[in-house]
């Protein structure tokens, strides 16, 4: 009887998937609760990933299994029916671990944000209006944001340095350029992701090149010439990542640790980042990896950490967010940044600073 179910449920969601459009192997990317599609409304094609892995441990559908509990089963179904319809637009910032300047501290008006990143000692985010807003160390300007920067759609930073991808496609920086890592190129064009090392800053074009300029002592400006069209791009400290459109990853610059030596058995990813010599991806079954320096355990995956569909480097910790919207951190702690505050609640987005970290709270 149990076998007869699921089979009649599988065909029941081959066909609607047909009519929706919907790839029953497409990865989790939730923006809110029950959004397994990451399309920004919880509909039909949510319900389907769920009714596709009914019953199973959820493996070939990674983001079925909502909850985290090892089975696909009512308690998933009901995340997605409790959400149905649109997901707001952004969630509530919260910040957590070293605060000496006051990255931590969130601006009291600063109301929903859509994206988040940081910097070593500072701190910013898109509201949902996209206009940008930055806090904590301002030594180099890095927190001032030019008056005519506009709507955003992404932002990055690095040591001392702040970059912001606008809505039309444009990179703006600011802050630290003892590198000439806020000289946007003349002829960069338009883009659709931007990243951030150190001191050098990277940009993936709309045509899927990689450029990258600042910083370039260890050879992280300089862009493989086999490297191929791409559809993201990372930073560590003094490295660049890429994520080829065939799912694989490229990284390059210091490699002292092996940040750079990309694991033979790795397979697809969907997700890069760095640390300040280590390495990050995510991969497409949802699990995550890391290499280089791990003098910390930062690069030491927990073992139940389970399916994920996002990640983040710090200088010497490592960030996920969980299908489930919960979010785990390890690797140093000296400044509580992998203590999860216990009331943080379901989060759409994470980031992580030097020493501390970021998260948009649903």
């Amino acid at each position: 009887m149990k076998t007869g179910l699921n089979h009649a449920v599988r065909v029941t969601v081959a066909a609607l998937s047909i009519v929706l459009g919907l790839s029953a192997a497409a990865p989790a990317a939730a923006q809110c609760p029950g959004d397994l599609t990451g399309n920004g409304l919880v509909n039909g094609a949510d319900l389907g990933l769920v009714l596709a892995a009914w019953a199973s441990d959820g493996t070939d559908q990674p983001g079925s299994d909502v909850n985290q509990d090892g089975i696909v089963n009512g308690a998933d179904l009901a995340y997605v029916l409790g959400a149905w319809g649109n997901c707001p637009a952004g969630g509530s910032v919260r910040a957590w671990g070293l605060n000496w300047v006051g990255q931590c501290n969130i601006p009291a008006d600063l109301g929903p944000c859509t994206d988040i990143a940081g910097g070593l000692y500072h701190t910013f985010a898109i509201r949902a209006d996209g206009t940008v807003r930055a806090w904590g160390l301002n030594n180099d300007g890095q927190c001032n944001i030019p008056a005519n920067l506009g709507p955003c759609t992404a932002i990055a930073g690095g040591d001392a340095h702040t970059i912001a991808l606008r809505t039309d496609g444009t990179v703006r920086a600011w802050g630290d350029n003892g590198w000439g890592q806020c000289n946007v190129p003349t002829n960069l064009g338009p883009c659709t992701a931007i990243a951030e090392g150190s001191a050098h800053t990277i940009a993936l074009r709309t045509d899927g090149t990689v450029r990258a300029w600042g910083n370039n002592f260890d050879g992280q400006c300089n862009i493989p010439a086999d490297l191929g069209p791409c559809t993201a791009v990372a930073g560590g400290g003094n490295q660049t990542i890429a994520l080829r459109t065939d799912g694989t990853v490229r990284a390059w610059g210091r490699n002292n640790y092996g940040q750079c030596d990309v694991p033979t058995d790795l397979d697809t990813c969907m997700a890069i980042a760095g640390g300040n010599y280590h390495t990050i991806a995510l991969r497409t079954d949802g699990t995550v990896r890391a290499w280089g320096r791990n003098e910390y355990g930062q690069c030491d995956v927990p073992t139940d950490l389970g399916t994920c569909t996002a990640i983040a480097g710090g200088v010497w910790h490592t960030v996920a967010l969980r299908t489930d919207g919960t979010v785990r951190a390890w690797g140093y702690n000296f400044s509580g940044q992998c203590v999860i505050p216990a009331d943080l609640g379901p989060c759409i987005a994470i980031a992580a600073g030097g020493n501390h970290t970021i998260a948009i709270q649903r």
